[in-house]
């Protein structure tokens, strides 16, 4: 163990039961509340345009974006597009006026159902203690996940410690801020709550306050389904990009939060999509890790402006204005991103965000006269 760690603290961490923190999985607010079937665009070639219902015109379409029955797609007769639908059937959408080409029977990728999360220390950006990037708030198919901190300044050395019920393992890791776990330890076993702990050389702790914070393993019978489920996805023969964000959004719906960034982590430095951009941060926001999700955002942010989406833009614009609203408590920053949301809402004909934008800007304006 490293010399300079308080001792109290490990003292604390074999007393049992005391330092176990069980897996109560939540998500961002503003997701679903009640499952509903996942339709993508996977694939374009030349101008396709979209209209949602309500919207006063269609706008471009790009990778990634979410469709549903009743919506339009517009193509000319050079341009191509296709689609997965939510049952993991690809589509060829045909030319001129039509609609999107999916049922909602038999659904394999739906949305999440989610609630507020109530984000603890690991929104910080503060460089004097570790905080845990991964496994958190989060379900695992790997019995040897990679487990991930932020590092610490000034610190030479990290203690790292699973602790669950009647299980305890540590290391010490002296170079990087990763280590796998390793196929020699003792097994992790499904359905039991684990929790990662990292303490710096200099004493300082990952740990934080609340409930939520810990993984586990996937049962049999539920990875037998996302087995299936990413073997299907796997043999539509698409790219590699578009196959590992299907992936992901999988993984996400189970929730192997985790396990999805780092599949998109993997691929997104030669996949640059909005989309790509965008998921990642919602899944940081679910495992709580503000800061990190604000930083993909933003890069989803400059995406969505290259590719001319103004409805990605929009979302956002609307997540950010969330966040330094509710959660960062920067109320001008807050302000400008629902500006921008507000601008771009009446654009589309988006009446209901219209005025979800203009409430928020009401109350901002409220709160700070």
């Amino acid at each position: 163990m490293i010399p300079h760690v308080r001792a109290g603290f490990f003292l604390m961490l074999l007393q049992g039961s005391v330092w176990l923190t069980f897996l109560h999985v939540s998500l961002v607010e503003g997701q679903a509340t009640n499952p509903e079937p996942l339709n993508f665009i996977v694939q374009l070639e030349g101008p396709v345009k979209f209209k949602r219902p309500g919207w006063t015109g269609y706008t471009p379409i790009v990778f990634g974006t979410r469709l549903r029955t009743g919506e339009l797609l517009n193509l000319g007769e050079s341009s191509r597009a296709k689609v997965v639908c939510s049952d993991l059937t690809l589509h060829d959408v045909p030319t001129g006026i039509v609609g999107v080409p999916c049922s909602s029977s038999h659904a394999v990728l739906h949305t999440a159902k989610g609630s507020l999360i109530h984000p603890t220390r690991g929104g910080s950006n503060d460089d004097s203690y570790p905080t845990v990037l991964m496994p958190r708030r989060t379900k695992l198919l790997s019995a040897h996940p990679t487990l991930r901190w932020t590092s610490v300044k000034g610190a030479t050395s990290y203690s790292v410690v699973i602790r669950g019920d009647q299980f305890f393992w540590s290391t010490v890791v002296n170079s990087g801020t990763e280590v796998v776990y390793p196929e020699k330890a003792s097994p992790l076993k499904p359905d039991v709550d684990y929790k990662l702990i990292v303490v710096a050389s200099n004493g300082e702790t990952s740990d934080e306050p609340g409930l939520g914070l810990g993984f586990s393993l996937l049962n049999s019978d539920e990875t037998k389904v996302v087995r299936q489920g990413q073997k299907q996805i796997e043999n539509l023969g698409l790219l590699q990009g578009p196959t590992d964000f299907l992936i992901a959004h999988l993984y996400a719906e189970h929730h192997l939060y985790a396990e999805a960034i780092e599949r998109l982590e993997g691929v997104s430095e030669k996949f640059k999509v909005s989309a790509v951009q965008r998921l990642l941060g919602d899944l940081f926001m679910d495992i709580g890790l503000v800061r990190q999700a604000e930083s993909h955002y933003l890069n989803s942010l400059d995406l969505s402006t290259a590719e001319n989406d103004e409805e990605g833009q929009m979302i956002v614009h609307k997540t950010l204005g969330y966040i330094y609203q509710q959660i960062l408590g920067n109320k001008e920053t807050a302000a400008q991103q629902l500006s921008a949301t507000l601008e771009l809402a009446k654009k589309l004909g988006d009446d209901l965000t219209v005025s979800q934008a203009e409430k928020q800007l009401a109350e901002l304006k409220s709160a700070g006269s």
